[in-house]
């Protein structure tokens, strides 16, 4: 099996360029969905960061005691 790279360029070589566009554009389509995919993990890694510091602060009295006072104002 040829990767999408080589079907485009077969494509161009046999003179349908058509067919060498969408494959191009399905190639640049694969690119961008693996850097989203990654930025997708990375962002989830920091929204548990984030879960973590504030189970952390809640499980302290003094940030409980402060949350209910401003939830209570």
């Amino acid at each position: 099996m040829h990767t999408i790279e080589e079907q485009e360029r077969g494509a161009y070589v046999a003179g349908d360029t058509t067919l060498a566009g969408a494959l191009a554009r399905i190639d640049d389509l694969q690119r961008a969905l693996g850097g989203a995919t990654a930025e997708i993990v990375a962002q989830q890694a920091e929204i548990e960061h984030l879960k973590r510091i504030l189970r952390d602060a809640l499980a302290d009295d003094c940030w409980r005691e402060r949350a209910a006072a401003a939830i209570a104002e």
